[in-house]
């Protein structure tokens, strides 16, 4: 959170521009750096509450695309075609709820953080859980070709999942967009053209 009295310049911004958060400016600027979204794909965006992503993915792909959000909680913003909402757990989601609206995606995008507790290992290991849940989805609704972003806290075992994304696309970078705060630990792997299997 920003220092109490320092404005928050992107939270103001995403006000004025109508976005749901501030976080639409970490997509919109991964995307704008390395050409992530296209008209028409279909996009898989986990933990999609309160809804910026959503907002911007749509209007990336345009009315020819799918984006399917998932979450716990109802996005703050009205879902309409070509954005469809499935409610629910990853951890326990019935695949064919998702399935049953695109079998595929070309991109399966994860801004999940965890509620924090305030202690750093903690949480660290938490966001790491996450992304590794976000990975496990991917790995199975993510066709060749395709890509895989995911939020994590840097620490113990992003190491790890970096390589593993290495050898299942052609590219994994490692990504601090504008719109992520200096002091914040998040970063984000962006892993680009799944291999085939």
């Amino acid at each position: 959170m920003p220092r109490p009295g320092v404005p928050d310049s992107y939270r103001a911004r995403a006000r004025a521009e109508g976005y749901a958060s501030r976080a639409v400016y970490k997509l919109k600027g991964i995307d704008g750096k390395y050409r992530l979204l296209q008209p028409g794909q279909r996009v898989l965006d986990l933990g999609c509450s309160p809804g910026s992503w959503l907002q911007y993915l749509a209007s990336r792909v345009g009315p020819t695309g799918i984006v399917v959000g998932v979450d716990l909680n109802p996005p703050a913003i009205e879902v309409a075609p070509p954005v469809y909402f499935v409610p629910g757990d990853l951890a326990s989601l019935d695949l064919e709820a998702v399935t049953a609206i695109s079998p595929v995606f070309d991109a399966v995008v994860s801004d999940m953080a965890p509620r924090t507790t305030g202690i750093g290992e903690v949480d660290q290991q938490r966001s790491l859980d996450l992304a590794l849940t976000a990975w496990e989805w991917a790995g199975k609704l993510l066709r060749p070709g395709g890509h895989f972003l995911v939020k994590v806290f840097e620490g113990p075992g992003v190491e790890a999942l970096a390589r593993e994304l290495g050898a299942a696309f052609r590219v994994c970078r490692r990504v601090k967009p504008p719109g992520s705060r200096a002091a914040s630990k998040e970063l984000y792997l962006l892993a680009m053209n799944r291999r085939k299997k």
